[in-house]
């Protein structure tokens, strides 16, 4: 039975209006992809399913003056590191899982290139991408990498941070600084110090302590984070607006495109509603800290190993040889 004439008009007009829309948004989302530049190289992959390596770099290039000197390092003035090293596992079936690995973990031995996971950031991001390949076996389909200045910028376009504190709580390398206990809503520039924290004190009698609870592989700030910050990107217009803020801090590889953006976005989202891997190994308690690969390292890295890389058989027995400097 044919539509009357105004429902014809009705549809014929709604679907215009559809259409339009989803133009805008193809669009959009294109000038949005074009903010976040890009990076050469070639990526191992995976057997199925997908891998993103997300690493939060320690570049201060983007911060403003006073906070680059804040953040000064006398052992590294230039290049950087990865603060953090996540990978975020998308199976076939949909699920995902984030895992976090430590920086300090000791690879390449076997190929007699020795360094710590963070410091392959120094040879770019492909270099950590190959350092997980060859060393641990894990492949890699892409890359996001954000500076420091991302990270601030991130939590200041989605709305503070809350985290809570027993005590009073300082770390003077990363800029901490929680006078009193309880509930504290950071902004960009306090998450920051935050997450960046390695060596915490607690105030208890007057007098600044070590907080014995404290995490070196500062994964517990950076899940807080996180999840605060992914659960608050709930619509697209928030999307595009955390898009627009944090994308020239950000670096992807020239395969992400987009689509893998929103995609990636939308994993994320729905890997920090559940608990973050922590991948575990033996720490050397050096003043220099390594984390040594151990069976149970590759044991947690098992569900993401590949076919298209080729572990160095490596167990992390023994120390290194020498110490390569910088944190």
């Amino acid at each position: 039975m044919p539509r009357p004439p105004r429902l014809r008009a009705v549809s014929t007009t709604a679907l215009a209006v559809v259409l339009v829309a989803a133009v805008a948004v193809v669009v959009d989302a294109a000038v949005l992809v074009h903010r976040v530049p890009t990076f050469p190289g070639r990526l191992p992959g995976t057997d199925r399913g997908s891998t993103t390596l997300l690493l939060a770099s320690d570049s201060r290039s983007r911060l403003p003056a006073g906070q680059r000197s804040r953040y000064a390092d006398p052992l590294q003035s230039t290049g950087e590191r990865a603060d953090l090293v996540l990978l975020l596992r998308r199976e076939p079936d949909g699920t995902t899982r984030l895992y976090s690995l430590p920086r300090d973990l000791y690879v390449g031995a076997q190929r007699h290139r020795p360094h710590r996971l963070g410091l392959a950031l120094e040879e770019g991001p492909t270099g950590v991408a190959d350092s997980l390949c060859l060393d641990l076996g894990v492949g890699v389909d892409h890359v996001l990498v954000a500076d420091m200045a991302g990270a601030q910028d991130l939590v200041d376009a989605t709305g503070r941070v809350r985290v809570r504190t027993q005590l009073p709580m300082r770390d003077l390398g990363s800029g901490l600084d929680l006078p009193r206990p309880g509930v504290h809503e950071l902004d960009g520039e306090e998450a920051l110090a935050w997450v960046r924290s390695r060596h915490p004190e607690v105030q208890v009698g007057g007098r600044w302590v070590p907080d014995p609870a404290s995490d070196p592989t500062r994964t517990a700030h950076a899940e807080q984070v996180l999840s605060q910050v992914a659960g608050r990107i709930d619509s697209p217009v928030t999307l595009q607006r955390v898009a627009w803020s944090v994308g020239p801090t950000l670096r992807r590889d020239e395969g992400l495109d987009a689509a893998g953006l929103v995609r990636l976005g939308r994993d994320l989202r729905q890997a920090v509603g559940s608990p973050v891997v922590t991948v575990p190994g033996a720490a050397s308690g050096t003043d220099v800290p390594f984390t040594f690969v151990t069976p149970a390292t590759m044991r947690a890295l098992a569900p993401l190993q590949s076919s298209s890389c080729s572990a160095a058989g490596t167990t992390g027995h023994g120390a290194p040889a020498s110490t390569p400097q910088g944190g």
